[in-house]
């Protein structure tokens, strides 16, 4: 299993992006640079940044929300940052939630595993990408004759770059299987191991199998944080993840796992995501031996996220802790 990271915070400057973009340059244990949606910066601007800075890492984005962009621009970015880091680029897509729908377009998709999925296939056209099998619109998460979401409006003039994988982000079972129909990644936000194991990888497999193509592969995104003193793990669990865990999509695949996360109880909903897996804390062997859950469960790549501590603690506590956990990790390998 691959492990990447997630820089810890979402840049008021491209600045901020640095350490993280030269931890990864520097450690060979670490395959990617990873960010999630900004409403500041433009992920792939900052890529672009950090490749002119001297960091030209393999770049991913886990996820970037439809409603802000059009199949065409995404590929767009997609490109430019395979280009311009002249490394393959995973680049994930989701339908975010119906608010951020209703925000940006006016109105929340009627169908959202649909639009998702038809918004991969878009933008694989804007790209000139073949994918396996061609376009058929069966299976039921978009095809040809869908309910037209996206137009992609032909291909992009061809620019030479790294290959480009789309990802789809996962939390439930028809997500899942449109990500095996039409994805080159499930991408996992929150998701324990075993409900990944038992739920997301069937159902990727079972979407793959009926598209006749090769089952995409599995990156989970884990919220992390290494016990030391002082420190409040419901705290830290909050600061990483309470934004989502108030969200309705959010909160049924977390049930779906066993987890129940009240909207109305914030410290109850962080501790029931600790106790349930979703946050892994504890000492740097503890969390390397979570990690190996997620390889043990079918997991293809982890990127550890450790947004917590870098909100409450900052950059260098944040580095710290990636550090004794890679250790941890090397040493439960022999």
């Amino acid at each position: 299993m691959k492990l990447s990271l997630l820089i810890p915070t979402v840049p008021a400057t491209v600045e901020q992006a640095v350490p993280f973009a030269r931890y990864v340059a520097h450690d060979s244990q670490l395959s990617r640079l990873w960010q999630g949606q900004s409403y500041g910066l433009e992920p792939a601007a900052t890529f672009a940044y950090l490749a002119g800075a001297g960091y030209p890492v393999p770049a991913g984005t886990c996820v970037l929300v439809t409603p802000l962009r059009h199949p065409a621009q995404a590929a767009l970015e997609a490109r430019t940052v395979a280009a311009v880091t002249g490394q393959p680029a995973v680049m994930g897509y989701g339908p975010g939630s119906r608010a951020a729908q209703m925000a940006r377009l006016g109105a929340a998709y009627d169908r959202p595993v649909d639009a998702a999925a038809e918004f991969i296939r878009a933008t694989r056209s804007c790209l000139a990408q073949r994918w396996d099998p061609p376009d058929s619109g069966s299976g039921g998460s978009g095809g040809s004759g869908g309910p037209g979401y996206f137009h992609p409006g032909g291909a992009l003039p061809p620019v030479a770059h790294p290959r480009v994988r789309l990802g789809l982000g996962v939390l439930r079972p028809a997500m899942a299987r449109a990500a095996g129909e039409v994805a080159d990644a499930a991408i996992t936000w929150l998701a324990p191991a075993g409900y990944i194991r038992d739920t997301i990888l069937p159902e990727v497999a079972r979407g793959a199998e009926a598209a006749g193509r090769p089952r995409p592969s599995v990156i989970a995104a884990v919220p992390v944080a290494v016990s030391r003193p002082g420190r409040n793990p419901v705290e830290l669990a909050h600061l990483s993840a309470g934004g989502h865990l108030v969200l309705p999509h959010y909160a049924d695949m977390l049930a779906r796992a066993g987890v129940d996360v009240p909207a109305n109880d914030p410290a109850a909903a962080a501790r029931a995501l600790i106790s349930g897996g979703g946050f892994l804390y504890g000492s740097p062997s503890a969390i390397a031996a979570g990690l190996a859950g997620y390889a043990a469960a079918g997991v293809d790549e982890v990127i550890i996220n450790l947004t917590g501590v870098h909100s409450w603690y900052g950059t260098d506590e944040t580095l710290l802790d990636l550090n004794d956990i890679l250790a941890a990790t090397v040493s439960a390998h022999g």
